[in-house]
């Protein structure tokens, strides 16, 4: 009852790094009731198919138990000798059989929650010998679930057992008036065929078994609205810790940006208020690239560097504020601005060759470099 009462607060389905965590912790879901099923299908299976070639080798192994000479077996020097062909041939039968039915075991049971490997459940827990606290799990609604999923198992295991006694009973009787070793035989194949008929309504029990055992996994592991929050703040850390990591990231990024002004063609300015250093080299680049942009004391900033390093600053109001506004750092312009931007750039490129002959530089087109409609800002 206190196990529901705490689960009524947990709400939320666990997080990524809750189900991580788990694991790590060596909690996953698993559906021991699939094992089982499997051990008992492969059993049932190699017995089906192996039926015969057994049979043979126990009549060899009782063949090779009754053939030493009795003088033999009561000398201690000679027992192990005259024992040893009987124990080699159990053994085979037992060896494989042991063998192949663990393998299907274990990969049955890491078939749900795969394979993990932790050392934290083999540490000491004192809860798991607290008598109260064991008393409380044996009324709790897992201890309820696993004692109706026993009845369904052993009421499934009983109808298939009535079914066989009621229609191979008749067949298992004759077996007494029939000759070795085909009484043996016989004997065999009916019990294997019982034997998978119950490991396939096992199984079938255990695949129903396997979504809910994955819910009930999920379920213990929910969280509340709080754990939720504190995983998050967590990860991402305290508003500060991330005030201050955007800071670092603004100087950063503003640092590498002016770094980039005095490779720029040309910067753009409105005239005080902003500013967009641009840089196009038809060789490696489709349209040209904004470098640099910023307002108020970044524009000034860059309209200094721009004089520094002798980079050409072309006024256009609206040009510079489309450009700070539709076009993100070290991206090409869209476009809808290349007409203005074409215009800015033949005529830088007219004032550098005018400068270059020692002529009077040309007036700027009559229309100032406007941007299109879309790009208003």
């Amino acid at each position: 009852m206190a196990d529901d009462r705490e689960r009524a607060g947990r709400t939320e389905p666990p997080t990524p790094r809750r189900l991580q965590k788990a694991r790590e912790e060596g909690n996953v879901g698993r559906a021991h009731g699939v094992a089982g099923a499997a051990v008992l299908l492969t059993g049932a299976t190699l017995l089906g198919l192996g039926g015969g070639p057994l049979v043979d080798r126990l009549e060899l192994m009782l063949r090779l138990g009754l053939s030493p000479d009795p003088l033999a077996m009561r000398d201690p020097t000679r027992l192990l000798a005259a024992a040893a062909p009987v124990v080699a041939v159990g053994l085979g039968i037992v060896a494989v059989f042991v063998l192949v039915v663990a393998v299907a075991g274990f990969l049955a049971d890491i078939a749900v929650g795969g394979w993990v490997f932790s050392p934290e459940p083999l540490a000491p827990d004192p809860s798991r010998i607290d008598p109260v606290a064991g008393f409380g799990r044996l009324f709790s609604r897992a201890a309820a679930v696993e004692m109706m999923k026993a009845l369904i198992k052993f009421a499934v295991v009983a109808a298939v057992a009535v079914w066989f006694g009621r229609v191979w009973a008749g067949a298992f009787l004759h077996l007494a008036a029939a000759a070795w070793p085909g009484a043996m035989r016989q004997a065999a194949a009916g019990w294997s065929r019982m034997f998978v008929t119950m490991a396939v309504a096992l199984a079938g029990v255990a695949a129903l078994e396997i979504p809910y055992e994955i819910w009930s996994f999920r379920d213990r592991l929910k969280m509340t609205r709080q754990e939720v929050r504190d995983e998050l703040r967590e990860l991402e850390g305290s508003p500060q810790t991330k005030r201050r990591i955007r800071a670092l990231r603004h100087r950063l990024a503003r640092l590498r940006m002016m770094s980039e002004v005095p490779k720029a063609d040309v910067v753009i300015v409105n005239p005080d208020h902003y500013a967009a250093a641009l840089r196009y080299r038809a060789d490696s680049m489709r349209a040209p690239r904004l470098v640099a942009k910023g307002s108020g004391l970044v524009a000034l900033r860059i309209r200094n560097l721009a004089g520094e390093h002798e980079v050409p600053i072309v006024e256009a109001p609206r040009l510079a504020r489309a450009l700070c506004r539709y076009v993100d750092l070290d991206e090409e312009i869209p476009t809808g601005l290349y007409p203005p931007v074409a215009e800015v750039l033949a005529h830088v490129y007219r004032l550098r060759a005018a400068h270059a002959i020692g002529v009077p530089p040309p007036a700027p087109p009559s229309q100032r470099f406007e941007p299109a409609p879309e790009f208003a800002a």
